[in-house]
């Protein structure tokens, strides 16, 4: 009998950028055509005003998924809308979910080696790390890496999961994780609410090395306003006050 090949979603979230669409598609079907892996990516225009979704429906391959909000919804609620579709993937049913920025600051090339941990039944949630040894940032300013790095220190002690890279927005996990673990914060928290919720439901984590790029085209959304400060301390008190005696599976780093 001929085993059932691993079938893997990646989400895109898009928001202006059209001039990404076709080079990172090209490094989708590029990692794709090696076959360690069946391949779907689901492609989420959120109310871009730009050409992304001319772009998405003219470049489009066989193993890409369109998906549009009407408006402007926000990064988290286009990761949502991509898992969502994802889960109700029926041919072939996916077994893994990835997330990446569309921007191509996470290399395509690196999601073999954040998949194979799940594909080898080593882990159900995986996140590339910046922070582990092989992992690193390149051209990011020093004030972002700053930002980045207290804020994963504080939120290994506060929260009391031990990964080194809590908020990476490159990760992937089981289908099942996502189908026991619901997602409400509605910005970039997203990230370490999913983190952090995955290892109190006492799913097994670890971290592979990635490195962290820049974009070469378009701008970033991330902007550090009041409105993110004070939805990240939100989001911190509420994961502090709900944390209680949770199974502690980390494995980490699976290279």
């Amino acid at each position: 009998m001929t085993p059932t090949p691993f079938v893997a979603a990646v989400v895109l979230p898009m928001f202006n950028e059209a001039d990404n669409v076709l080079p990172v598609f090209e490094r989708l079907a590029a990692v794709q055509a090696v076959g360690m892996f069946g391949l779907r990516a689901i492609a989420v225009d959120d109310g871009s005003r730009d050409a992304t979704w001319e772009r998405i429906q003219q470049a489009a391959q066989p193993f890409v998924r369109a998906v549009r909000h009407p408006i402007n919804r926000g990064m988290a609620a286009a990761i949502r809308t991509g898992i969502s579709t994802a889960l109700a993937e029926r041919n072939p049913v996916v077994d893994a979910i990835a997330c990446m920025d569309s921007d191509l600051t996470h290399a395509p090339e690196d999601l073999p080696t954040l998949l194979a941990p799940i594909a080898n039944g080593r882990a159900d949630f995986v996140l590339g790390s910046r922070y582990v040894r092989g992992g690193g940032m390149v051209g990011v300013p020093w004030e972002r890496r700053a930002i980045s790095i207290g804020g994963n220190a504080v939120g290994r002690l506060l929260l009391g999961v031990p990964a080194a890279d809590l908020t990476s927005g490159f990760r992937a996990a089981r289908s099942d994780v996502y189908r026991a673990v619901e997602l409400t914060e509605p910005g970039f928290g997203i990230q370490l609410e999913g983190t952090v919720k995955a290892h109190r439901a006492g799913f097994r984590v670890a971290e592979v090395p990635i490195t962290l790029g820049v974009r070469r085209h378009g701008y970033s959304k991330m902007a550090y306003t009041r409105a993110f400060w004070l939805s990240y301390g939100r989001l911190f008190v509420g994961l502090m006050l709900s944390r209680g005696r949770h199974p502690s599976t980390l494995r980490r780093p699976v290279v």
